[in-house]
């Protein structure tokens, strides 16, 4: 019978070896599809269109009353790849506890590390500290509040915010990394984030799936640093695929980066420029900035103008927990679209005010163009405005003091204390909407295409 059946298989090659000669492409295809993606293009253009699909649009419409499921959809599955850790400190309860219950409540392998064994919620925070040699409390002030940290809560007291405290902080960053390698030694990316810091997820999927976490990569929001070396800012979260961690940490017979560079990290201000020293140093590897995307801005500064209105976003940084959550609440209930997720998609939320009128007062929108002072636009707050519809530039102008600003960008900003004086701010709005946006929230047709940045190697 064997005899038969290898018969007929000889006189029909064909259907057999066509099939498996199919799926042989199609698996070398895949291989090499992040290879191809545009961010490695070598082109002069800072940006680049890329159709990526959507991992975590937000919830379609639901039926019933009950609260919705923010997670729902979350693609789980990405977690066997990309390693998610937060960062965090003694005394920020308030903001662990809005974080793990928003921005990485979807996540279900997270790593927290803290300086303060705890239990928080379902979660174990790790005291990353406890990995260094003593040496480093030798001679050391910042250490005092490490051993006061750990006194208060063997006494069974709760640990409170301390700018002591919070020196303990640039230590955290080298051991960290290590550490995440050494609990997650397969995954392809290890996504660094603090507990002020809100991460548009669809963003982040987007763009690793384009890229090739066998290469090293080093990406981030770029900060300078000493003798013109650029590193990743903490604030904006940083990334580092599987090729890179495996050439800084992956050599057990080398010294832990704590030993190697515990002067460097003794003698600088920030643990993450000494990160990005280090990894300059053993790897060779320069940061790949995506600055705006990984924006590290604060809500309420972050700068929305023509330039990047199709850009994607990213990270946002000094949330507090109150805007933390409404932000999540209003990212995961928006309105449906599997477009990603832009700086002017934003705008649906930090600008929902324009549905009662283009003009807010005793608010400040950061406009920063002084007009002259022989311009009409000081004589009041119409004048200020008008003069702003008539110049092509202007998106947004302030009065105050009979001083009128202009922006050529979108911001939120923020209250203005003293209600005595006269400060307002106001919007083109008729100018914005020429750009995409729409009062009544849906921004999906600002943009035909996403454009992303090429990295600036820095």
């Amino acid at each position: 019978m064997l005899t038969s059946l290898s018969a007929r298989l000889l006189r029909r090659p064909f259907k057999i070896f066509i099939p498996i000669l199919v799926l042989i492409t199609f698996v070398i295809t895949l291989s090499h599809v992040n290879s191809q993606s545009l961010y490695y293009s070598k082109d002069e253009s800072p940006y680049y269109s890329w159709k990526t699909r959507s991992f975590f649009p937000p919830l379609t419409k639901r039926k019933g009353s009950q609260p919705p499921d923010l997670c729902a959809g979350f693609p789980t599955k990405l977690l066997r790849n990309i390693q998610v850790i937060l960062k965090t400190g003694a005394g920020e309860q308030a903001k662990n506890k809005a974080h793990i219950a928003t921005v990485t409540s979807c996540i279900s392998n997270l790593i927290v590390f803290s300086d303060l064994e705890e239990e928080v919620g379902n979660h174990h925070f790790i005291d990353i500290l406890a990995d260094l040699p003593p040496s480093y409390a030798v001679n050391n002030s910042d250490f005092e509040a490490y051993a006061a940290q750990k006194q208060v809560q063997s006494q069974g007291d709760a640990v409170g915010y301390s700018k002591e405290g919070w020196r303990l902080d640039k230590f955290k960053f080298l051991p960290m990394v290590e550490k995440a390698y050494e609990m997650r030694p397969h995954a392809s990316w290890y996504v660094f984030i603090e507990t002020d810091v809100y991460y548009f997820w669809d963003t982040l999927f987007r763009l690793l799936d384009q890229l090739d976490p066998a290469t090293m990569h080093y990406i981030g929001s770029p900060a300078p640093g000493h003798d013109g070396i650029f590193f990743a800012y903490g604030g904006a979260g940083i990334v580092l695929s599987q090729g890179l961690m495996e050439r800084l940490v992956g050599n057990p017979t080398e010294p832990s980066l704590s030993v190697q560079y515990e002067e460097w990290v003794r003698n600088d201000c920030c643990g993450d420029a000494v990160l990005g020293y280090a990894i300059l140093d053993k790897t060779g590897v320069k940061l790949e900035a995506l600055y705006p995307t990984f924006a590290g801005d604060e809500l309420k500064a972050l700068r929305v103008d023509r330039e990047r209105w199709c850009t994607p976003l990213l990270a946002l940084h000094r949330m507090s927990p109150e805007h933390m959550t409404a932000l999540w609440q209003w990212d995961r209930t928006r309105l449906y679209n599997e477009k990603p997720f832009l700086h002017s998609t934003l705008l649906a939320y930090t600008h929902s005010h324009l549905r009662d009128g283009p003009t807010r007062e005793f608010w400040d929108n950061y406009s920063d163009v002084t007009q002259p002072l022989d311009s009409r636009a000081h004589f009041s707050v119409s004048e200020c405005g008008s003069a702003c519809a008539a110049d092509p530039d202007c998106l947004q102008y302030s009065y105050s003091g009979a001083t009128c600003r202009f922006g050529q960008f979108l911001m939120s900003g923020q209250p203005v204390d003293d209600k005595n004086g006269e400060f307002t701010s106001g919007w083109n709005v008729e100018r914005m909407e020429e750009l995409g946006f729409k009062t009544d929230g849906d921004t999906s047709g600002a943009c035909k295409e996403a454009r992303w940045l090429k990295p600036t190697i820095q």
